[in-house]
């Protein structure tokens, strides 16, 4: 039981541990900016980010983005997480 993760530390913390510290060699080899336009247009397709936004509550996306110093007020569900997505992203570089 004690190695089980909470679902706010999967939705906060693990998913994009997941995504930008286990890359493959390809993605590794993409310049800057051809990343962050893949970053762009995977949260300007509904049928690409519908399925992450689905499974991540408002709430706990609204706490992580203040966690990050995101604004959140007058912002849509996608356009906080794609503020997320580049800003976590920024910070791994």
């Amino acid at each position: 039981m004690s190695d089980l993760i909470s679902r706010r530390d999967l939705f906060s913390t693990k998913i994009f541990q997941t995504i930008f510290k286990h890359q493959s060699p390809e993605d590794l080899s993409l310049p800057e900016k051809r990343r962050e336009e893949s970053l762009l247009q995977y949260f300007d397709s509904p049928l690409h980010s519908y399925p992450l936004l689905n499974e991540m509550p408002l709430d706990m996306l609204i706490a992580e983005a203040r966690v990050q110093g995101i604004p959140t007020g007058g912002r849509s569900k996608n356009e906080i997480a794609k503020a997320l997505f580049l800003k976590i992203d920024s910070l791994h570089r």
